[in-house]
């Protein structure tokens, strides 16, 4: 893992995103704890060209989005527009709508992403497919992910594996990320630990119970391109939890 290709994924950040004010002062604290890019997401209304203004003054690189599916589907020429700008050369689809929710759904869904990852990649950018928990529901013996991943052609459809989420669902984060090796360009790394009620919930990357030399092992071996931090939940400043989490993957897995 190098320095540099650690980001922060800014729907952590999305209260303290709010107006133009806002995002500037953020990504200046997001540079600040040592960062060097971010993945856009859960971000107020800004123009693509002062947001790519902003994060050029902090030297901070724009590796990835997450761009709702709906988007993609109706604002596809715009979407790509903006990332041209931003200079990013990848998109995350954040989650599948509820009417893909389904065995027939997913073979839909794998066939409409192959027709926009196609056009997409004609313009240079990685269309992946970020997952939560529901994606590891089963039919027929296979899960949805899986109904997904082989209806898709790797061509045109990457996968974005959320630790977290793969735990959550009783999966194991590292034997998911080692199968997909060579379709894994970006990973989200979100730690799990337990608090009061025996409810789990998400922590700082190295402060819950997930085996990190084995993830970072799997994603080194993988291929993985992008390391990028998340957390929807936390228990202290975001930036906070942002910083410990950094702090974590650069102390021990900097190649």
């Amino acid at each position: 893992m190098k320095k540099d290709k650690i980001a922060a994924q800014l729907y952590t950040l999305r209260e303290f995103l709010k107006t133009e004010e806002d995002i500037f002062y953020s990504l200046k604290k997001v540079s600040e704890i040592g960062f060097q890019a971010v993945q856009i997401s859960g971000i107020g209304k800004i123009e693509p060209k002062r947001l790519k203004e902003i994060c050029d003054e902090f030297d901070l690189k724009v590796c990835a989005t997450h761009i709702p599916f709906e988007r993609l589907k109706t604002e596809l020429d715009n979407v790509v527009e903006e990332h041209k700008i931003l200079e990013c050369s990848h998109i995350a689809i954040p989650s599948a709508p509820s009417e893909y929710r389904s065995e027939e759904g997913g073979l839909k869904f794998a066939q409409e992403c192959n027709e926009i990852g196609k056009k997409l990649k004609e313009e240079g950018i990685t269309l992946s497919y970020h997952n939560h928990s529901f994606e590891f529901k089963k039919y027929g013996g296979k899960t949805w992910l899986e109904i997904l991943i082989e209806n898709s052609s790797p061509e045109y459809l990457m996968i974005e594996i959320d630790t977290y989420w793969v735990q959550f669902a009783g999966a194991n984060p590292e034997k998911w990320i080692r199968s997909l090796e060579g379709r894994i360009p970006l990973v989200h790394l979100k730690d799990m630990g337990m608090i009061e009620d025996f409810k789990q919930t998400m922590f700082e990357v190295g402060y819950g119970n997930l085996d990190w030399d084995g993830i970072i092992a799997s994603c080194n071996e993988a291929g993985v391109e992008w390391y990028i931090i998340e957390q929807d939940v936390c228990q202290r400043s975001p930036f906070e939890s942002l910083k410990m989490s950094f702090d974590f993957l650069t102390k021990n897995y900097l190649d």
